[in-house]
This record gives structure tokens, sequence and C-alpha cells, in this order.
């Protein structure tokens, strides 16, 4: 399940951006980057198509590759003049802005981009920038600085609306938020899925059905799952989806531990807010959810814990994480064990 940022004001204005990038045209200097690498791709392909009207030549078009950055290579793009076009582009794909040798020499052949030059940084959706490094600093005081963070609850839903119009489908509000929960919220992840669901449902309107037959789920949502079944006292089921989920070899018992401790941690607060009166805001703020129906949708399993339950399970994550990482015990049979034991509910009162 996707998280949402410390403050909301750090979302992207996907729209917003694009429209002000084709109404004021393009500018010497950008810092792409982010998780959603869909929009980052899209926007970058609108700014080539501005720079570059005619498409991409040996002339007009440079891409350098990371992770180094040769300034000679730079210099030399950046200097190439540009043949049958206003502009030039110069795609830097992947650099490490935070390791880059050389630093105060890029910083000085950014300093003078000619009006005639575009140059873009475009960092794959992984890429962290350390903002206290010199390079960094440079590149986004001198540029236009983008971080492309997933869309919001209605921007996502909308787009999953179009994306289903466009092969013919409508599709259920219920089928989009289970498509969304189980398979993320990212936009590159989700088009296959939606190719996939709207191929496999038979009718006019896609169901929630018809997402859970075919979408992909990530482990994050069958972690929910799971404990969801638990909560509804459906042991033997959760201990199916356990046993799927390690039958999938990408799938590592600690990694598995630490989103199943981190899933009992949003429980328990979810479980404190019903016992409060606090409600979804408070589920949201404190889980860091994105999105409203999540919020709901934690709260009515936790209620089929008790608070005793939910800090048991959650001392009882970190004592197999402590194990996993001390001793020659099978991971997989401890985390096993240990859900075994939160669904045999120990410390409930």
């Amino acid at each position: 399940m996707a998280k949402k940022n410390q403050k909301d004001e750090s979302k992207l204005n996907y729209a917003a951006e694009v429209r002000a990038l084709r109404e004021r045209g393009p500018e010497r200097l950008y810092f792409l980057w982010g998780p959603e690498d869909y929009l980052r791709e899209q926007y970058l392909l609108t700014l080539k198509k501005l720079c570059l009207p005619e498409g991409e030549d040996s002339f007009s078009f440079h891409r350098l590759n990371g992770p180094e950055l040769d300034p000679l290579a730079l210099r030399e793009a950046i200097d190439a003049v540009p043949f049958l076009t206003e502009r030039s582009f110069v795609e830097l794909r992947d650099v490490d802005l935070n390791r880059v040798q050389e630093p105060e020499k890029i910083l000085d052949l950014l300093s003078d981009v000619p009006d005639s030059c575009t140059v873009a940084f475009v960092q794959n959706a992984r890429f962290e920038p350390d903002g206290r490094i010199k390079l960094v600093k440079g590149v986004r005081a001198a540029g236009r600085d983008l971080k492309f963070t997933q869309a919001s609850q209605g921007q996502l839903i909308d787009w999953i609306v179009r994306r289903f119009g466009a092969l013919g489908k409508g599709v259920e509000l219920e089928a989009i938020q289970r498509l969304i929960f189980i398979s993320g919220d990212l936009m590159s992840r989700l088009i296959p899925e939606i190719e996939k669901v709207a191929a496999y449902a038979k009718g006019e309107k896609v169901t929630a059905a018809d997402v859970e037959a075919v979408a992909n789920h990530i482990p994050e949502a069958v972690i929910f799952d799971m404990t969801d079944f638990i909560a509804q006292k459906k042991n033997n089921a959760a201990v199916s989806v356990l046993a799927e989920l390690l039958s999938d070899k990408n799938n590592e018992p600690i990694p598995i531990l630490a989103m199943l401790g981190a899933q009992m941690r949003r429980l328990y607060a979810a479980r404190l807010a019903a016992e409060k009166g606090l409600g979804t805001k408070f589920v949201v703020d404190s889980c860091g959810l994105k999105y409203d129906f999540l919020a709901t949708k934690l709260l009515q399993s936790a209620r089929g814990f008790s608070l005793p339950q939910l800090r048991r399970a959650i001392e009882l994550c970190a004592e197999a994480d402590y194990k996993m990482k001390s001793s020659s015990l099978d991971d997989r049979e401890l985390l096993t064990e240990t859900v075994l034991r939160i669904a045999a509910g120990e410390g409930h009162a």
C-alpha cells in the first residue's frame, strides 16, 4: 500500500506543471526525479517535443548515461549547435548526483547553458537526492526541480477510469479501490494490470471480482489480507496466504516480517483510533496512508483485534526479527511460528 508524503503541499501538481511548460516554453535546466516514473516519462516526452518538434537527431539531441558524468562529454553536448531546430536537448539519464566526481566543473558548465539548449537530469524511481551535496543543491538552485509523486486519490481514480474507457470498459469504484489496494498506486505498474483486467472482464463494467481474479498482488497487500483473515478468525486462510507468499522465491522472510510488523503497528494505531473515536483522518495521518478508503479498511480490520493482542503481535514480530538476525534458526519457520502465535491470539485480554 502506498504511503503519502509528510505534507500534502510536497505533492506535484502534474497537470499544472505541464500547462506551465507549454505556456512558458522550455527552461535551460531540469531535475526530474521521484517514484512516479510514468508521469516523469510523460513530462519528459512533452519537454522533448517542445525542444525538438521534428524529433530526435544526432545534431540536436544528446544523451549521456550515468552513473558517472564526464565534464568534457557534457561540455561537448551543451556546446553542440542545433540543426534545423531552435533548441538542442541534452538528456542526462541516471547520473548519480550524490557521487559525481568533479562537481565544481559540472556546476560551472550548468551555470553557462545557452538559451538555445535544455539540459535534463532524469533519475530512476529509486533515486533519492542528498540535499546536503553541493552538486544537488546547485542543480536544484539553477534549474526546475520536479519530484514526480503518486497522484492524489481523485486524480488516480479519474486516470484509471480513462484507461479502462480507452479499452472499451466501464469500471466500478469498488474495483478501482481494490486494484489500487492490491497492485499499488504507481501508474507504470497499474497500466499492465488494467490491460489484463480489461481483457479478462466479460461484462461492460469491470468489477472487484474481475480485479481479484487476475491483477497482480503486491506483498504489502497480501500481508494486509493475511492479517485481515486473522482478524476475522479465518486462521486457515491466513496460513494458506502465508504459504503462497513464501512459495515465491522472490519473497524473503525478513522483508515479509518487516511488512508484517509494520502492518501490526498500523492496526494498533487504527484500533486505538477506534476506541478513542478519532476517525479516519487520524488513521491516515498516523499510519502514513494516502487514501481514505485504505484507512476505512484498516479500521474495519483492527476491530477484530484487542489492543493487548496487537501489542503482543508487535512484540512477537520484534522478537522474530532479532532471532532471524542473530541465530541460525530457519527464517521461514520463525516467520510461520510468528504468524501462528498472532493468529492464536497471544496477549488477548
